[in-house]
């Protein structure tokens, strides 16, 4: 009777039949008669079938898809990608025990600050962030995209030990990399990377950075984290190479920026349509180490022609929120036109944050009064015609293109 009940399932699941089968002969034996064996041979189904559940759910659990991989499991779990989200949850313990020590952040961030939503097509997020105006460390004045490193100006060999949240180097193939607070935050969670502190990297991207970067967004599990990059002339603060991890679960007009493609088939321009000019160039999820490389290096190119045309930039890195491209990495590239030396502290400045559409203001005044128009009038005119040379040189560098008769030499 109990066979003929359950006979579907058993033809589904062969071996769990096969298992209750040789478990239940074993019970066919004179000690069978005894009550206690017909009470452990009712439940004997109840179990096998428990355990055959748990079993299949395990092993559900094993072949759960994950980001395909080029490399041996052994690599991989002592390599960055293996343990970027291992980093990043410490991180975000360590941040919020420093946080709480008074005295050590040069202010404390508001658990629920003051925001809006800018009225208009795009919707710009502003917050209230008054003490950043008023308290931080007076941002440095960086002459150049080709700066000297001056030790007797701040720089990161001189912050507090306890300032270091961690540092990463035992992750294979990668740089050493200090993870700072930053000691005047915009959000929650801010965090400078600083790769190879002691060797005085000036404020321009190596390409170590650049993969160290891309790769530790690419590897943890969570959309709200973003990075981000100011150049020299575009509102960097200090001449000692960093990157920026921002906690930003807004979404942003940047996350739905429209795009269209500009070469290689994972390069993109924003849309004619979109209201600003950025490259974005998209690592897919899918990539694999060769591909990944490959963007790395293009990427590092355009930086290094930005910085040899005295080209200010700004990098916001991000994880795709767009429908249906979940898993994929965005690095939007922001050239501009105009250099800016000094920071307005009493005014919205035009960085990476700006740029992709989060805005911290100085008083309530701004905050409530800010329009659309004045938005993108700020943003364009920082930005000029510089994108424009961008888009050609990004081409150029991913498809190449054969020289032209004119621009041959003349020979008679």
């Amino acid at each position: 009777m109990f066979l003929r009940q359950f006979r579907a399932f058993f033809r589904i699941h062969r071996q769990v039949f096969q298992t209750f089968r040789a478990h239940f002969r074993s019970f066919l034996i004179p000690g069978f008669r005894n009550r206690f064996s017909k009470r452990v041979a009712t439940l004997l189904p109840l179990v096998i079938l428990r355990s055959a559940d748990c079993r299949q759910k395990d092993v559900e659990e094993v072949r759960r898809p994950s980001r395909k991989r080029t490399m041996s499991k052994v690599k991989y779990e002592t390599c960055l990608e293996g343990r970027a989200q291992l980093y990043l949850n410490a991180i975000k313990v360590r941040w919020e025990q420093l946080h709480k020590i008074p005295g050590l952040f040069s202010y404390q961030l508001q658990k629920t600050p003051q925001c809006r939503r800018i009225p208009g097509s795009w919707g710009f997020y502003t917050e209230l962030n008054a003490d950043r105006s008023v308290k931080r460390r007076r941002p440095q004045t960086i002459e150049n995209l080709n700066p000297s490193f001056k030790p007797n100006m701040f720089n990161f060999n001189k912050v507090n030990a306890q300032e270091v949240i961690m540092t990463i180097d035992d992750a294979f193939g990668s740089p050493e990399v200090q993870m700072i607070i930053n000691k005047s935050p915009i959000t929650k969670y801010h965090t400078l990377i600083c790769p190879e502190v002691e060797k005085n990297h000036v404020q321009r991207i190596t390409r170590d950075v650049l993969e160290f970067c891309i790769t530790f967004m690419r590897s943890i599990n969570d959309k709200d984290m973003r990075m981000g990059y100011n150049s020299p002339g575009a509102l960097a603060s200090v001449n000692h190479l960093h990157f920026h991890l921002l906690h930003m679960p807004q979404d942003l007009y940047i996350d739905q920026a429209p795009l269209d493609e500009l070469a290689g088939g994972y390069v993109y321009r924003l849309s004619r349509r979109a209201p600003t000019e950025a490259i974005c160039i998209v690592f897919n999820e899918d990539d694999n180490d060769k591909q990944v490389a490959e963007k790395v290096d293009q990427l590092y190119k355009l930086a290094m022609w930005m910085c040899q045309n005295n080209m200010p930039h700004n990098l916001f890195i991000t994880q795709d929120r767009r429908k249906g491209k979940s898993g994929n990495v965005q690095v939007f590239v922001f050239a501009r036109s105009e250099y800016c030396v000094n920071k307005d502290l009493a005014d919205f400045n035009v960085g990476f944050c700006e740029l992709a559409g989060y805005i911290p203001l100085p008083d309530p005044d701004k905050l409530e009064n800010l329009t659309e128009l004045q938005v993108l009038y700020r943003i364009r005119t920082v930005t000029g015609e510089a994108p424009k040379a961008v888009y050609e040189e990004m081409t150029h560098i991913v498809e190449g293109c054969e020289q032209s008769l004119w621009d041959l030499p003349l020979t008679i």
